[in-house]
C-alpha cells in the first residue's frame, strides 16, 4: 500500500498521487518513518511552546490551567469510557421506499380515524369539551399533512431506486471485472504477512473499501461498507462454498463406498452363513439318515429275532403235540394189547 505524506491517507498500489492533494504517494516503510519524525518535532514543538508559556504565566494562571487540564482529561477519559461505536448501516432505496410508504399508509389511518372523531365531536355525536374537539381537529390536519408529505417522500425515493440498482451494479461489476480472489489475498498477505482466517477477511473487505474510496471517491461509508460485503460475497463465500460443496460430495462418496463395502461384507457373510447352514444342515440330515437305518435294521434284527423266538416255540409246540400223539397211541396200543391178552385168556379158559 501507498500512504500520502501530508493527508495520511493509504492509496493502493496502482495509484500514484493524492486524489485530496495531489502530492506524490510514498511506501509504507518511508511513510511511517516521516510521520514518525513529524510527531517528534510537532511533540518537541509543543513542549517548547508550553514551557514558554509557563514562564510567562504567574503561579495563580498555573494553578488554574493545572485544574482545566484535569477537568478536561476526565472529561475525555469519562467520554471515551462511555462511548459505543454505533455501526454504520446503508439502508438502500428500496428499503427506505417500503419504510415511507408503510408510514405515509399509517399516518392516513391515524388521520382518518381523527377526522371522524372531530367530526363526531363537532356534531354533538360524542359529548366532549371544546378542548378535545380542537385537538381531535388539530391532529387529525397535523397527521394528514404528514401523511401527505410521507407519500411525496415515497414517491421521490421511488425514481431513486433504479438509479441505485443501475449503479451499484455497475460497481460490483467493475470489481469482479478488474480484481481476483488471487489479486485481494496477494495485497493482503504482501501487506500484513500470513494471517489468520478472521483477520484475512476483515483485511480483504478493508482493501475492497480502500480501492472503492480510491477509485471513485464515495463518501457515503455506510454505501462503501455495503459494496465491500457484497464484492466480498461473490469473490469468497462462493468459494467458500463450493468447496464446502465438494467437501460433502466427497464425504457421501466415501459414506457410499463404506456402506458397500459393508453391504458386500454382509453379502459374504451371509452367503458363508448359508453355505455352512446347508452344510450342517446336510449333515443333519445324513446323520439323522444313518441314524434311521440303523433304527430300522435294529427294528428287522429285533423283528428277526422274534420270528426265530415264535417258530422255535411253535416247533416246540408241535413236538410236544407229536410226543403226546405217539404217547397216547402206545398207551392205546397197550390197551388193545391187554385187552387182546384178556380175551386170549379167557378163551383159553
Amino acid at each position: 500500500m501507498k500512504y500520502c505524506p501530508d493527508c495520511d491517507m493509504e492509496f493502493i498500489d496502482s495509484v500514484q498521487t493524492c486524489t485530496d492533494c495531489g502530492k506524490i504517494l510514498v511506501d509504507k516503510d518511508k511513510y511511517f518513518e516521516g510521520k514518525a519524525a513529524r510527531e517528534a518535532e510537532e511533540a518537541k514543538a509543543e513542549e517548547e511552546r508550553r514551557r514558554e508559556m509557563l514562564e510567562s504565566m504567574t503561579e495563580e494562571e498555573k494553578e488554574a490551567m493545572k485544574e482545566a487540564m484535569e477537568e478536561a482529561e476526565q472529561q475525555t477519559r469519562g467520554r471515551h469510557r462511555g462511548a459505543i461505536p454505533e455501526p454504520t448501516v446503508y439502508v438502500t432505496r428500496a428499503e427506505r421506499y417500503e419504510d415511507l410508504k408503510s408510514s405515509a399508509s399509517a399516518f392516513w389511518i391515524v388521520g382518518a380515524a381523527l377526522i371522524i372523531l372531530a367530526v363526531a365531536s363537532w356534531a354533538g355525536i360524542l359529548p366532549v369539551n371544546i378542548i378535545l374537539k380542537l385537538m381531535f381537529t388539530v391532529l387529525a390536519a397535523v397527521s394528514l399533512f404528514i401523511a401527505w408529505k410521507t407519500g411525496e417522500d415515497a414517491k421521490t425515493v421511488k425514481g431513486q431506486i433504479k438509479e441505485e440498482t443501475e449503479v451499484t451494479e455497475q460497481l460490483i461489476k467493475w470489481f469482479l471485472e478488474n480484481y481476483t480472489p488471487e489479486q485481494i489475498d496477494e495485497i493482503v498477505t504482501r501487506e500484513n504477512g500470513e494471517l489468520q482466517d478472521e483477520v484475512l477477511a476483515l483485511k480483504r473487505i478493508a482493501l475492497i473499501q480502500d480501492i472503492y474510496v480510491t477509485q471513485y471517491d464515495l463518501a457515503d461509508q455506510g454505501y462503501v461498507d455495503a459494496l465491500a460485503e457484497e464484492v466480498y460475497s461473490q469473490l469468497f463465500e462462493e468459494d467458500e462454498e463450493d468447496d464446502f460443496e465438494e467437501e460433502e460430495d466427497f464425504g457421501e462418496e466415501d459414506e457410499a463406498a463404506e456402506e458397500d463395502g459393508s453391504a458386500e461384507g454382509d453379502g459374504s457373510a451371509e452367503g458363508d452363513g448359508s453355505a455352512e447352514g446347508d452344510g450342517s444342515a446336510e449333515d443333519e440330515q445324513e446323520a439323522s439318515g444313518e441314524e434311521a437305518e440303523k433304527k430300522e435294521e435294529g427294528a428287522g434284527a429285533d423283528n428277526a429275532s422274534e420270528k426265530a423266538a415264535a417258530d422255535d416255540a411253535a416247533e416246540t409246540e408241535s413236538g410236544d403235540d407229536a410226543s403226546g400223539d405217539d404217547a397216547s397211541a402206545d398207551n392205546e396200543s397197550g390197551d388193545d394189547a391187554s385187552a387182546s391178552d384178556d380175551s386170549t385168556g379167557s378163551d383159553e379158559n
